[in-house]
């Protein structure tokens, strides 16, 4: 083989190549059954496994977005299991600033009316309840929790077949306990300066080092705004020196 022919060779080779990756996703076979749509960011064992259940495969035609480049018609399924709930996607959702593929998917599934089932153990946010500050997690919930009152179900991977087949999932995920707030009587008049046996401290959370600063000053009394948030330590160690709290 000359030169030439070398050339023309490799030539044709990298166009067949360029038109076989730029060719249409083939669209799925219609079955006749119900279509169920696996959505992910990236492929994974557990998605897999619900692509290939055989006990969906009985009812559900199932398909995966990311096999059709996220060319879906979602108005013709019935049902999304989203795999892969981290922060910001999640931060995404409940937002209304869907910017990625996958996002733009589960938002219209949302609209749509679509059950949208997420495993409970795909949902980043539920790894911190057990290290993360009360309020932080707290605020965090609250977008979670939005997302499952559009229609998101969250359910331990073992149960998800059964819920999608029967349409019905105990709740898996205990919300955090609220942050408490304790109620202290605010004084009659307006709360004054710092000065004398009184300080004020102006943040929105009061720990424990806040109440020890003012105690070791010598004080007697702290004010602090009307939707301060004392924490429980701070409490308890106000109690135990005769520090009093008030709100004002």
């Amino acid at each position: 083989m000359d030169f030439n022919q070398l050339v023309e060779e490799i030539v044709a080779r990298v166009a067949a190549k360029i038109e076989a990756e730029s060719a249409p996703v083939a669209a799925p076979v219609d079955s006749g059954k119900p279509k169920l749509l696996i959505l992910t960011q990236e492929h994974g064992t557990l998605c897999h496994q619900m692509l290939e259940s055989p006990r969906l495969a009985e009812y559900y035609q199932t398909e995966c977005a990311l096999l059709q480049d996220y060319q879906c018609a979602l108005e013709s399924y019935e049902a999304v299991i989203l795999f892969g709930l981290d922060l910001e996607l999640m931060g995404r959702l409940s937002g209304g600033l869907c910017e990625t593929p996958a996002s733009r998917l589960a938002q219209k599934a949302l609209l749509l009316g679509k059950k949208v089932f997420v495993p409970q153990e795909t949902v980043e946010l539920l790894k911190y309840a057990d290290s993360a500050p009360a309020a932080y997690y707290q605020h965090l919930y609250g977008q979670l929790t939005l997302l499952q009152q559009a229609g998101m179900t969250i359910c331990p991977l073992g149960n998800l077949e059964e819920a999608i087949l029967s349409g019905e999932c105990a709740p898996a995920v205990k919300p955090p306990a609220p942050v408490e707030v304790i109620q202290v009587p605010t004084a009659a008049p307006a709360a004054p300066a710092a000065s004398g046996d009184c300080a004020r401290i102006d943040k929105r959370i009061v720990t424990e080092r806040d109440v020890n600063a003012v105690y070791k000053r010598g004080m007697t009394t702290v004010y602090v705004c009307q939707k301060a948030i004392i924490t429980d330590l701070a409490r308890e160690y106000a109690q135990a020196r005769g520090v009093e709290i008030v709100r004002d």
